[in-house]
């Protein structure tokens, strides 16, 4: 219901009109209203001031000056913050929500791993915002007393249907008319909870005798439709029909439809701006959460040095030296592959924070992901790879001249441009990465066993010939294969047994007579890359946006 009246769900299969002040909610209408949601979530690298930096920045207009936005973030830091102790957390959710001074606040569970004085606090704050002329809307489940009391009015729902739904302080006659009469200690909420679930120790003796408990009829579900025609029936019922009906024959009045509308919600921000303070938080995350990009370079300095060790400065062998350079160029291919496990978890791990951020306004879904990207590729992905490059290149003794090396660096950068950008996708798509790690390692295994190192490509049946075309492994490997070995002569014995590159190119069933031959793979793997990219900012825009 919560996510229905602040459109963030389509009401499939509920039928009815939202109306704010009368008139339709405009369309963005998420961009306008507060929505706190039951889990807490806000980047826990940041402070809490910076966190409601970062929601002024993106949700205030740049018609609201800097200074303006310090005053915000401080008042609201100072009202709700100061002198409560415990519950950072949702205090801060709440506070990112009310910097844009939302006419309508809705809250899911607000008191959700509270403990008792810091919900009561919370719940003291929100009824002075309601004092002061703001709408809060909040589901609740169980308050204690003081909570309760605090509520002006009360909506108690069952299985979809209004068990009542008008003044909270008049909720306890509604149902002493229905013939549950409350103890005078025990607590309302948890008293309308025991009679709604149907408690067999909650019933009145002196009135409504006909509600018994038997076994083969079920209490609860008898007591359920009794309470909800009783409802029907009671004058709590007719008044809200009055009120609902004299709202909507003023909406009709002004045309329905086709009257009066709210303007319409923007975005408060341009695209630019959003990109700069999404990228800003995203450098400080990285900056004060470093593991996984030091854990990354540290182990891809390890490989190069187990690489180096193996491999350090191959011969020219004619037969050793094309084994032992393809060895080297297919382990290459291996470590950029499987470093990419990382990226699985880029739109898994925030999947929450996006998604509410996202839905609430904060930004496009394009700025997400354009930063993500750039961010994730920049330092997990680019520097390892020159370090990598410049460490096993020379060491090994693969093709001299700078030209090679640099056509090398670039083979495997757009072989991990391919590998991330199917990460990316898995990691959109899939929300357990345990699966979604599962399915990229199969799909690796298959790219090796169909690349063209394990099996000749001959000996592929022309049924499955066909994978060679989606296969990243033997794009990058040819790549590879054609930089080092194309126009080289490896020889012994004083030149007198050798034997071409070309030739082992050839055998290997690799193309290679023309330059196109070689820029060809690079193609074919940056368009796989932009392509999976594509897919996964579709698949961020298709992501079902309610938590």
């Amino acid at each position: 219901l919560l996510d229905i009246l602040a459109c963030r769900k389509d009401p499939t299969g509920v039928s009815g009109q939202l109306l704010l002040d009368g008139k339709p909610v405009p369309d963005n209408f998420k961009c306008m209203v507060g929505y706190v949601v039951q889990d807490d979530i806000v980047v826990g690298t940041l402070s809490v001031r910076e966190n409601f930096h970062f929601s002024a920045a993106l949700r205030l207009p740049n018609t609201v000056s800097s200074s303006q936005r310090k005053d915000r973030v401080n008042n609201v830091g100072n009202e709700f913050i100061r002198g409560v102790s415990g519950g950072e957390r949702k205090r801060c959710n709440i506070g990112m929500e009310l910097i844009i001074s939302p006419p309508v606040l809705f809250l899911d569970e607000p008191t959700t791993g509270l403990d008792a004085s810091t919900a009561n606090t919370v719940l003291l704050f929100l009824k002075r915002l309601s004092q002061k002329g703001r709408t809060i809307i909040f589901s609740i489940h169980q308050p204690r007393y003081s909570i309760y009391s605090l509520f002006d009015h009360l909506v108690l729902l069952s299985s979809g249907y209004t068990i009542y739904d008008g003044p909270a302080p008049e909720a306890l006659d509604f149902f002493a008319s229905q013939g549950f009469q409350c103890e005078e200690h025990n607590n309302p909420p948890d008293f309308f909870l025991d009679v709604i679930n149907g408690d067999v120790s909650v019933f009145s003796i002196d009135s409504m005798p006909e509600i018994t408990v038997e076994v083969d009829v079920g209490p609860a579900v008898s007591r359920q439709d009794r309470l909800v025609e009783g409802f029907k029936q009671s004058d709590w019922h007719k008044r809200v029909l009055e009120e609902a009906e004299a709202i909507y024959t003023q909406f009709e009045a002004q045309g329905g439809e086709k009257g009066e509308r709210h303007e319409a919600v923007q975005y408060a921000t341009s695209f630019g701006h959003q990109v700069c303070v999404v990228a800003n938080r995203t450098m400080k995350d990285i900056i004060r959460h470093p593991q996984a990009s030091l854990f990354t370079i540290g182990t891809s300095l390890v490989f190069a040095g187990i690489t180096d060790a193996i491999y350090w400065d191959l011969e020219e062998d004619p037969v050793s030296g094309f084994k032992d350079r393809g060895g080297v160029l297919f382990f290459l291919i291996i470590i950029q592959l499987f470093f990419n496990l990382t990226a699985l978890e880029v739109f898994i791990k925030e999947r929450k924070i996006f998604m509410h951020e996202n839905v609430s306004g904060f930004y496009r879904v394009s700025v997400y992901f354009l930063v993500k990207v750039i961010f994730d590729i920049l330092p997990l992905r680019t520097v390892p790879i020159l370090l990598m490059s410049s460490t096993i290149y020379f060491a090994v003794g693969l093709n001299p001249g700078a030209d090679h090396f640099f056509m090398f660096v670039f083979s495997l950068l757009c072989t991990t441009l391919a590998a991330a950008g199917l990460c990316f996708f898995l990691s959109a798509t899939v929300r357990v990465f345990a699966v979604a790690q599962l399915l990229l390692a199969t799909g690796y295994i298959f790219m090796m066993l169909f690349g063209g190192f394990l099996i000749n490509p001959d000996s592929i049946g022309p049924w499955l010939n066909w994978v060679q075309y989606i296969n990243l492994f033997k794009y990058s490997l040819s790549a590879l294969y054609i930089n080092e070995f194309k126009d080289r002569y490896f020889c012994i014995n004083n030149g007198t047994t050798c034997k071409s590159g070309n030739t082992y190119l050839n055998e290997q069933q690799i193309s290679h007579q023309y330059t196109w031959d070689l820029w060809c793979n690079h193609m074919a793997l940056l368009i796989h890359a932009a392509f999976l990219m594509l897919l996964t900012y579709v698949q961020l825009r298709r992501m079902k946006k309610t938590t």
